[in-house]
């Protein structure tokens, strides 16, 4: 019995270990199975995500390329803005508006809508292309080029600039760039400019009158530097002192004329319709009148004066400026929309905080928001320090500006007879009350000693208050005479003709 129970024993012993063998062996191939699958997760996993790296990669420099070809259509757009840091050469001259619009303006646009830009694709009016070395230079230089702050991003391989495609339109500017190793990646944006009709202003005042007429008459002491004085009415000033001579040889600089010995200026001439009265003038042995003062201009040979159309500007002031209703009381509505009562005092929403604070277009509507006539003009109050901008005031206005601390930084004209920006003169103004545009449609009346750079236009006439030490002083910013406006687009991105491909 007992020998049997061992072999059974042993048996059963026999048995158990054939068992633990076999599960052993299923387990290893399990295991070498589950690593297989492991490995192959792993290296599909591998090749996934290496394959998402290259298309982001790729994803990365097509973007790349495509906002290299924006910043090259951005570039474009500030030279018409910008022409002194365009470029040089014949192709500048497209740059500056070479044809007549409807209303007798320059334009870059004609009365038939045909623009300066006559080129084609395959002949642009402007070329630059980056397999030409002088070109490239000019576009990727890593020191100099107008591109250069790409460099190890992308490359500028081709820039033109012809005529557009829709009527009316101005020009096309086309741009290739490229991105990624060795510029593989490479995109074309092309897209079409419209063009706004920017009225220039060319004299440093312009106006229907200086000095009040009616009783009790008054005259009015202006100043001006580097432009011309346009009035199509009477001027009534206080002395010849009022009128400076003109001559080459006078020195250039911010100096006010009251802190010259003698008042002299090299660009200034005054255009007068009617008559000069001086309120103090010359013994009659020696009064002779200067020869840059010119008088008695209407109706012949007549003034050529600068034509601003209400509609347009008002056009332009609702798309990309700021526009306001105007109620009875002076004070101001943003977007027209007149709520009685309410509205804000014209210096909260005008004054610019200093230098820099450009305020654009601003666009003060009559007070029925129709053109302007003698009866829709409200009056409008300005005392704050300091204006920045292109302010057209379709009511009367009251200037009477605190003293100001502002330095503002100007360019002379270049010399007469010459147009190279090259040739005008930096220097600074101080205590300077605006520098921008200041257009009115009625009356313009000043208090204090405001001065300004830039340009004063009048539909009315402009006189002082009854403060007898009054003065108004104009540095004349020779850019205005070009339509160029600072804060004010002169072209913009036609809707629905961007395009963009590979």
């Amino acid at each position: 019995m007992m020998r049997k129970h061992l072999t059974v024993g042993i048996g059963g012993l026999d048995m158990g270990t054939h068992l633990d063998v076999n599960d052993r062996g299923f387990a290893l191939l399990a295991v070498l199975m589950l690593v297989c699958i492991l490995s192959l997760l792993g290296m599909t996993s591998l090749q996934l995500a290496t394959q998402e790296m290259t298309g982001t990669r790729a994803l990365q420099e097509e973007h790349t390329a495509h906002h290299a070809a924006e910043a090259a259509v951005g570039m474009v757009m500030e030279w018409f803005h910008d022409p002194a840091a365009a470029l040089q050469g014949p192709e500048a001259r497209l740059l500056s508006k070479q044809l007549v619009d409807g209303y007798g303006q320059p334009a870059f646009v004609d009365a038939h809508g045909v623009s300066q830009f006559r080129g084609t694709a395959d002949r642009p009016d402007i070329l630059f292309d980056a397999s030409i070395p002088q070109h490239d230079q000019l576009l990727n230089d890593a020191a100099t080029g107008w591109f250069r702050s790409l460099q190890g991003m992308a490359r500028i391989l081709k820039l033109q600039v012809y005529g557009p495609v829709r009527p009316g339109l101005l020009c096309t500017v086309e741009v290739v760039a490229a991105a990624g190793q060795r510029g593989h990646i490479k995109k074309t944006v092309s897209v079409e400019f419209g063009t706004y009709s920017i009225p220039p202003l060319r004299a440093a005042i312009q106006t229907a009158g200086i000095g009040a007429s009616s009783p009790p008459a008054s005259s009015s002491s202006i100043l001006v530097h580097w432009g011309d004085l346009k009035s199509g009415g009477n001027v009534r000033l206080i002395s010849q002192q009022d009128v400076p001579e003109k001559t080459s040889q006078a020195s250039v600089s911010g100096q006010p004329y009251g802190e010259m010995s003698y008042p002299q200026d090299r660009w200034f001439d005054m255009w007068v319709g009617g008559e000069v009265i001086f309120d103090r003038p010359q013994s009659s042995e020696t009064q002779t009148l200067p020869g840059n003062l010119h008088v008695s201009q209407n109706p012949m040979p007549g003034l050529k004066m600068d034509q601003w159309q209400y509609e347009t500007l008002k056009r332009m002031a609702i798309q990309f400026g700021s526009y306001y209703g105007l109620d009875r009381d002076g004070r101001l509505h943003p977007g027209g929309v007149i709520h009685p009562g309410e509205g804000v005092a014209a210096d909260e929403v005008l004054s610019a905080r200093g230098v820099g604070d450009h305020h654009g277009l601003v666009f003060i509507d009559t007070l029925d928001q129709q053109p302007p006539r003698i009866d829709n003009l409200g009056t409008l109050t300005l005392n704050g320090e300091y204006l920045e901008g292109m302010f057209v005031m379709n009511a009367h206005v009251i200037w009477n500006p605190t003293s100001s601390t502002k330095f503002v930084p100007a360019l002379s004209p270049p010399p007469e007879e010459q147009q190279s920006m090259g040739l005008r003169i930096p220097v600074q103004l101080s205590a300077i009350n605006l520098r921008g545009v200041l257009y009115t449609a009625g009356d313009l009346v000043y208090c204090g000693r405001p001065r300004v750079y830039g340009g004063i236009m009048t539909e009315g006439v402009l006189s002082s208050c009854t403060d007898q030490h009054a003065l108004l002083e104009v540095w004349y910013d020779h850019d205005l005479g070009e339509g160029l406006h600072r804060g004010v687009p002169i072209v913009y991105v036609a809707p629905g003709t961007w395009h963009a491909k590979l």
